[in-house]
């Protein structure tokens, strides 16, 4: 059985994201969550957008911790390469997000 695009999304990702973000992506980038995952997809505009779109949503995910502890959440560090990421995903499809620094947050 062929992956499909929806798949291949959730795939590379690496973090839990909810379904729904990522079916509502494929929508907005026009693409068919059925349709099969192939080389072409994986190199089409839409797909990329779409890829970078569920890992900006990672970045904007509230973050929990307590007493210097974080349960699920994403290092300082993940988040600076998350973003070099995305900024290279949206630049390679002529998309200038310009999207900077995450936002770290010192103190309560």
């Amino acid at each position: 059985m062929a992956k499909t695009i929806r798949q291949a999304l959730i795939d590379a990702i690496h973090y839990p994201i909810p379904v729904g973000f990522v079916e509502n992506t494929m929508i907005e980038r026009q693409l068919d969550e059925d349709a099969e995952y192939t080389y072409e997809v994986s190199q089409s505009k839409a797909y990329k957008g779409a890829l970078a779109d569920c890992l900006y949503s990672l970045l904007q995910a509230v973050s929990v911790s307590e007493s210097d502890k974080s349960i699920g959440t994403l290092t300082d560090k993940d988040k600076e390469r998350l973003l070099v990421r995305i900024n290279s995903l949206y630049q390679s499809i002529g998309e200038d997000q310009s999207l900077g620094q995450p936002m770290v947050y010192i103190g309560g």
